[in-house]
């Protein structure tokens, strides 16, 4: 399993034409690929809003779930994904987190500190048909949401860039309590790792953005190791 998680993907960043150089690499080979959210900086999936990058991508899932598991969490960074676009993947989700038959847990990780109130009452706010409905119909509206969004980035500062150590261990024991094996989070362009007692793990994934890793994941034999893509068995 290859997973990749924030990888902000925009035309402005300039960091698409190496971005689907991987995907095009990731081609020689079969393996389940997971995407952990904000793999595009924005992605508002509806007519007007999307870009080419956004058509192009989901062409190429489209075009791969015939052979391997694609999969895609819904991050902070995506709006209406799972409502619009779930078809292009083998599994599409906005919710905080989807379990697989196997006992691992895949996050975004956007929700697990809940004390990041603001942040919180802002999600609920746009994630929702009532907005979507408006949004759908605003003239400019995709000049707007971008102007909405780079206002947000400016606040906020504490909770974005500070790793929430003790709510990601309360969020890994609740669900190690559930019967999860080992969780798979993005979010906070940070690697970490939490082991309870009886060897159950949490990862928080290094952002592609700026490391260009993705995270292998081997089933058989449950090893997880954090690597350049260029360094991806095909």
């Amino acid at each position: 399993m290859i997973i990749i998680t924030d990888a902000h993907i925009s035309m402005a960043a300039g960091n698409q034409v190496i971005f689907f150089k991987m995907l095009e690499s990731f081609e020689k080979n079969n393996h389940e690929l997971i995407f952990l959210g904000d793999i595009f900086d924005l992605w508002v999936a509806m007519p007007h809003y999307e870009e080419e990058i956004h058509r192009d991508f989901s062409a190429w899932c489209r075009s791969q779930k015939s052979h391997r598991t694609i999969g895609y969490m819904e991050g902070n960074h995506e709006y209406y994904l799972a409502n619009e676009r779930a078809s292009d993947f083998t599994w599409c989700s906005e919710n905080a987190w989807r379990r697989d038959d196997g006992g691992v847990l895949f996050v975004h990780g956007d929700q697990v500190n809940r004390r990041d109130k603001q942040y919180l009452a802002f999600r609920k706010l746009v994630k929702n048909k009532i907005l979507k409905f408006i949004v759908c119909r605003l003239p400019f509206g995709p000049r707007i949401t971008r102007s909405i969004k780079h206002r947000f980035k400016k606040t906020n500062r504490k909770f974005r860039l500070q790793l929430p150590k003790a709510q990601l261990e309360d969020f890994a024991k609740a669900r190690f309590a559930e019967g999860i094996q080992v969780i798979f989070m993005g979010h906070f362009h940070q690697q970490y790792l939490y082991r309870n007692p009886d060897a159950k793990e949490l990862h928080v994934l290094p952002d592609w953005f700026s490391t260009q890793k993705v995270t292998i994941f081997h089933r058989d034999s449950n090893e997880i190791q954090s690597i350049h893509w260029k360094e991806v068995d095909t």
